[in-house]
Parts: structure tokens; sequence; C-alpha cells
């Protein structure tokens, strides 16, 4: 009986046509090419070529609305894209109706149309999959939604056969396109990986074998970061029925980490789903928060660039339904993407956005100025830059906000700006130069090197590499943050410092050997709590692939070595061999170097991503005004263990110690840090149980302090921080016991205090 009516369902699958109505890929392009000559649209239609398909070579092609189309203007941009998924055709439809709106409008649109076209550079993908529209069309396989990458049963490598079924899933060939971006990519599906929901959609979400692997991806990845787009909607639709008639945004995970611009997004996408009713007409489209974390495009357009992109799927289970609603989707979803339009330039619609150019020294528009919004940032997100008229563009709620620029070569400048819902706020920015400072790296005790040594500079701008020769080596340099390291060759002692450069400045690296000890070779260390884990010589943060979820405050791990003997030694540096993946600004690594006392010597914290097939090397240096006489290495991971990675890998950690003759003459400069605010950029989770990460943005260094007041102003408890570097840091804070006694719940401030600057911010304390 099973077998009959499977025979039956295949048979009917098979025997499936589309509408007419639909446009094959051949009638797309024959459509878009067909316009291109039409006289009347010259200056306004444009087509560009952006890729070309994984398996067939078909090109890929956008089409361009604007006045003055042949030009790059100094205008909002907007992009549509009609269809990833192979199946999901309702959104060509969609897109293609709006394109032809937006050339050939109504009378009664006209003006409207025309304010469009000439305020905004618009732009439209009618299929970003068209071997996997092909593939649709041609009636093998009308549930096909990937794209067509040659794979086979035994592994993910050619086999010159199309390896489809015609039935939902258990396609071998194609790579699931929207799993294919590199934020988050590794959460998606590896090869013939099963679906286990109801559904049973099997295979039909592979991943690629790695990050923007196809062609198809990699062409919308090269446009989104050619154009600075504002907005953006990528039609889909939902096979299942479960998601269907819903707008998504970017993200919030596990119900509470939420992306940096998602009140206002949501808010957007708030109105852009009223104004879309559903099928049945009983209501509108549905607004809701993405929570999946699988390689989505729309969450990498949105970390990547700063596009607010919606995924929105459109119709519902009928995923190809008929002429009659083909035109009444159509009809009833085109209002929405005129508002996305309109609130772009503030037509008819709120208007809140922070835009202005940002001007160099020279009077001049500056591309690739760092802009950052203190209440909407994140070290989640990619640096925000201007764009190649020098214009910075920022969608926002009606409020007060701080705006920070930065850009090599200029110092840095903060303002507030006020937004509100009646016209765009238009602030231009000047900055002035950075003065020249000259640093001086002079190699001492190198009499047997025999070339130059390599080395680097780093900012927040970038990396210079650099190369030392024996003796003074000078580089002209703008004042500012720098950290410069040389790992040295042969068993010498690597040597690392961070700086302000904010005068003439010079340093004397001895080159030489000192003691090495590899202490990595004894893991895991007799100290030890948490999931540590070796994989061969690799020690790992858990023995899994990502770190534990679940859900719960805090779960910090650690590992200790144990007590090295560095006694006549002044300078102490570790070098470690890592990678790691943890969540932006929430989870924290650090290594720190104590003594016997367990006394903070040195140390390093991360957060993000380094991940990558090698390892890189970092630096951890600690200095005596004497001599050290023994010390020991501390390992610390501390997840919140609501959103989890890879975690943290770690392949070596060597110690060098040495007694260094020049280490009180190292500089001249002073250790001043530029006159920005210092910010408390959030404190996470807030509120909590009572044990809290805090992040700090613009930190000055120094001598450094934590108090916590009650409401009636009085101290309730002290941490000294101790010397800390400059730079951004992230410092964790327990409430939940101390001195012996508990804290109750209510509100509490926070105050970090450096010999220079001070910030407060509040949180709060809930207890069960």
């Amino acid at each position: 009986m099973r077998t009959w009516f499977f025979l039956i369902f295949i048979s009917v699958l098979y025997s499936q046509e589309l509408d007419e109505r639909y446009h094959s890929t051949e009638e797309i392009y024959f459509l878009l090419d067909s316009l291109n000559n039409l006289e009347d649209l010259n200056g306004w239609y444009r087509l560009d070529t952006i890729g070309y398909s994984t398996l067939n070579n078909i090109p890929i092609i956008a089409v361009n609305i604007s006045d003055n189309v042949n030009v790059k203007e100094d205008e909002p941009r907007v992009l549509f894209i009609g269809q990833v998924h192979a199946e999901e055709i309702l959104g060509i439809e969609i897109v293609i109706s709006l394109m032809e709106d937006l050339l050939f409008p109504d009378p009664a649109n006209y003006t409207h149309m025309n304010i469009l076209k000439e305020n905004l550079d618009i732009w439209f993908i009618p299929t970003a999959n068209p071997d996997g529209l092909n593939v649709v069309h041609s009636g093998l396989d009308v549930s096909f939604r990937k794209n067509k990458r040659d794979l086979s049963p035994d592994g993910p490598i050619p086999n010159n056969i199309f390896d489809y079924d015609p039935s939902i899933g258990n396609d071998v060939d194609g790579v699931d396109l929207n799993r294919n971006f590199d934020f988050n990519w590794v959460f998606g599906d590896t090869f013939l990986e099963p679906d286990n929901s109801g559904y049973a959609s099997h295979y039909d979400y592979y991943k690629g074998e790695e990050p923007f692997s196809e062609n198809e991806a990699i062409a919308i990845r090269d446009l989104a970061l050619d154009h600075d787009f504002v907005f953006s909607i990528v039609w889909h639709s939902s096979r299942s029925g479960n998601l269907s008639e819903k707008v998504f945004t970017s993200w919030k995970w596990e119900e509470e980490k939420e992306s940096p611009d998602l009140g206002i997004m949501k808010q957007i996408s708030d109105h852009f789903s009223g104004l879309i009713e559903t099928e049945d007409g009983s209501s509108t489209y549905l607004s809701v928060y993405s929570g999946s974390r699988n390689g989505k495009l729309h969450d990498w357009f949105y970390r990547e660039t700063g596009c607010f992109q919606y995924l929105a799927e459109c119709g519902t289970a009928n995923l190809q339904p008929d002429s009659i609603l083909i035109e009444n989707t159509i009809s009833r979803t085109k209002p929405a993407m005129v508002y996305l339009m309109d609130r772009a330039i503030g037509y008819y619609a709120d208007a809140a956005q922070i835009t202005g150019i940002v001007y160099g020294s020279n009077g001049l528009p500056l591309e690739g100025a760092i802009i950052e919004l203190l209440e909407h940032n994140g070290s989640v997100l990619r640096p925000r830059l201007t764009n190649e008229f020098g214009r910075y563009r920022r969608i926002v709620d009606v409020g007060t906000y701080n705006l920070l620029v930065k850009a090599e070569g200029h110092l840095p400048k903060e303002i507030s700006v006020i937004a509100n819902n009646s016209s765009i706020t238009n602030r231009d920015l000047n900055l002035e130069p950075a003065d020249i400072k000259i640093l001086n790296l002079t190699l001492e005790d190198y009499s047997t090197l025999s070339a130059p040594l390599d080395g680097f500079l780093k900012n927040e701008f970038g990396k210079q590499e650099i190369q030392l020769s024996s003796g003074p080596n000078e580089f002209t340099l703008f004042e500012g943050n720098y950290t410069i390291s040389v790992p040295m060759d042969d068993g010498n002692i690597p040597w690392e410092r961070t700086i302000y450069l904010s005068e003439n400045t010079s340093f004397i690296i001895p080159y030489q050997h000192g003691n090495s000890i590899l202490i990595s070779d004894s893991f895991p260390w007799e100290g030890i709590h948490g999931d540590w884990a070796m994989d061969g010589m690799v020690l790992k943060t858990q023995s899994s692939m990502f770190y534990n979820n679940l859900d719960s405050i805090s779960n910090n791990q650690w590992m200790e070595s144990s007590l090295l003997d560095v006694s006549g030694t002044n300078r102490v540096v570790l070098s470690i061999m890592h990678r790691y993946e943890t969540e932006w600004d929430h989870d924290q690594i650090s290594v720190s170097i104590l003594d016997a006392g367990n006394n903070i010597l040195g140390t390093r914290f991360w957060t993000g991503s380094t991940w990558m097939n090698s390892f890189n090397t970092d630096f951890i240096t600690a200095v005596s005004d004497s001599e050290f006489t023994q010390i020991k290495i501390r390992l610390e991971f501390s997840p919140d263990e609501t959103v989890n990675y890879r975690g943290w890998e770690i392949q070596e950690i060597r110690c060098f110690s040495i007694n260094d003759q020049y280490l009180k003459l190292v500089d001249n400069g002073r250790s001043n840090f530029p006159n920005i605010r210092m910010v408390i950029n959030g404190i996470y989770p807030n509120p909590s149980e009572g044990r809290f990460k805090m992040e700090i943005d613009n930190f000055p260094g120094g001598e450094s302090s934590l108090f916590i007041y009650n409401l009636l102003g009085q101290e309730v408890k002290h941490v000294a921080l101790g010397n800390l570097s400059p730079g951004k840091r992230f410092i964790n804070f327990d409430l939940i016991d101390f001195n012996g006694r508990s804290l109750g719940s209510g509100m509490y401030f926070v105050k970090i205090q450096t010999p220079k600057m001070k910030a407060i911010e509040k949180c709060f304390v809930l207890k069960n």
C-alpha cells in the first residue's frame, strides 16, 4: 500500500505544471533585455551582470533604476531580491511587477514613482538562482530548493549527474544559498543531513563546503559590499506553511540577545508587515524576530554592511499558485515595498534618520571613516564606514544619539545628534588632522641577526607590516593608539607594546635569547575547572563541537598551570597560538600571568571570532620594576551560556622570560589617551541574579577601580582592577555574594574610574 501511494504521489509531481504567468529564466532575461533596448528608458534603466551561476554559468542579472542611472550618485540605495530558493518563484513576479511600476507608472502614482526614481538608487535581482529556476520550470522537480552544485551520493564531489528526487527533499545535488553566507555558517546542515522536522525535507538545507562556496552567494555579497544599501527585501515562500506570511528582522537569539538596531528595525518591520493583507483577508502579515543561526543572507547583510534587510515569506504553503492568486499577491505586497522606499527618503513616512558627509583635513569628503552610533553599537557588527561620497546614513528612531567618527590620520570627533520623524537630520562633520609623530624602534644586541626582522604596527584602521634592521628604525605615524609587535625568530624573546603615540617616542628592543618553556605540553594542567578537553595536541574549551547553551547566568571555567620559576628576570612574555569563536561582547576568554599570590601581572581578553583554518599568535606581557620570582598562567572562559559557538582552541603556549636591561628606558612619551569620553556601552545580562559583564568603549587605561553604589548613594562594593591597558575592555563583576553577605534585589549604580575618567551605568539585581 505504501509503495502504491508513493508511486501515485511521484506521478502527480511529475505531471505538475507551472502556470504560464510565471517567468522562466529565459523569459526574465528576454524581458530585461527588451527594456534595455527601449530608448525612452535611456538614463533610467541599466543592466548589470553581477556574477554567474555555479554549474551552468548563467549570468546573474541585476537591474538598476534611477535618474542618471549610469552615474553613481549620492543617493540612498535599496535592493529587492525576488528569488533565492529555486521553487520559491512567487517573489520573482512581485519584484518584476514593482520594477515595471517604476518604469511605466500609472497616472495615479506617476508623481510618486518619479520621486522615488529621482531620489533613490533602486536595485532588483529577479532571480539569484537561475540554475535552480530552470530545474523548476523544466518540470523535473517543482520542489527543488537549492542551486545545481554537482555533488554525488558518495560525498560532496562531482559525478557529472544531476542527482535529484522529484519529491520534496532528498536532492543530493545543490547547496542551499540561504545557508552559504559566512555569518553563523557553521550551524547550517552538513552534506546529506536529514531534516529532523516533521516536514522531512531531507538534504534541502546543505550549507556548502565552506562559506561563499557558491557563485550565486558571492554575486550577492559583492553587490552588497560595493553598494551602501539602506534597505533590502528578499522574497521567500514557506513550503511547509509554518512560516507563511511573515516578515523576519535580524536576530533576537534565545529571546534576549538582540541585534544592536533591533528596536528600529522591528518598528519598521511592523509597519511594513501591517501593509500586507493575508491571502485569506483575515489579517495582515506578521512581523517576527529571527532566532536562527545558520548562514542566512539577511543576518549577514545587516551584520556586514548595516543594511536593514528583511526576509519576507510571501503567499502560503501553496508555493506556486495560479495566475489569479499571483496577481492578488502582487497587489497586496506592493504597498509595503513602496513604503520601504518612502522610509529611506522620508517621503510621506517617518523620516528619523541621521546622515551627513565626513570631510577630511584637506576639505574633501572622506571615504572609509568609521561611524559609531554609541547607542546602537556592538563588536558583532563590522565597522560602519562612510561611502565613496564620504556619506554616512543611519536609520534610527526618534531620540538623541551620540555619534563617534574616527578616520586614519585624523583626530576622533564625537557629537550629539537629535533625530525626529518630521525630516531627515543632516550633520556634516569636519575632522581635524592628527599630528604626525616619529616612532623610533632601535634593535639592540643584534650581532646574530642575519636579515631584517618582521613585525607589525596595528591600530583600529588596520595592520601595517614593518621590518626592523639592526640599529634605529624610524617610522612616521599619525598620533593615535598603536600596538607594536615583533614576534622575533630563532628562540629570541618576542616584544610587544600598546601605546598612545602623542609625541615622538623611542623604544629599545633587545634581540636576545632568554628562558623559553613550552608549557602547553603538560595540558591539561592540574588546576582545572570546567569542560576542558584535549583533541590530539590541541586544548579545547569543551569536548563537543560547541560549548554549552544551558540558559544559565554564568558558568566560568578556568585552568591554571603550576608555578614556574622565572627568578632573575623582569620581563615575561607568553606566546599563545589559538583560535576562538565566542558570542560577541558576552562570552569572553582571557589569559593572565599571575604571581604566587594570585596578583595579576599581565592579562589579555578576547571575544568574538578569529576562527580560521590556521591558528594565530598573540602575546601577553608582564614587566617588573625589580625582578620576578615565580609565576603561573591562568586560562579563563566566561560564557553566559545563552548563545553558543565553537569556543576556544589552543595549540601552543610558550613562556619566555628575560632580564631586559633596556626595560626602564623603553619610552620617552606620555601614555595619555585622546579626549574621547569613556562609555559603558552595555551591561549584560541586565537584569540578572547578580553576575554581570560590562563593555567599555574608549577606555583610557591606567590604575582602575570598580565601585558599586545602592540607591542611597552608599558604596557597597569596591574592586581594584589594577593597571589596565587602553582600548575596548570587558569586565566581569559579581554581586551575588561578597564580604560574607548577599546583595538584595534592586537597582544599583556601577562606576568605572580611572585616573583621568569615570563612567556610571545602572544595573538591576533580581533574586528568585
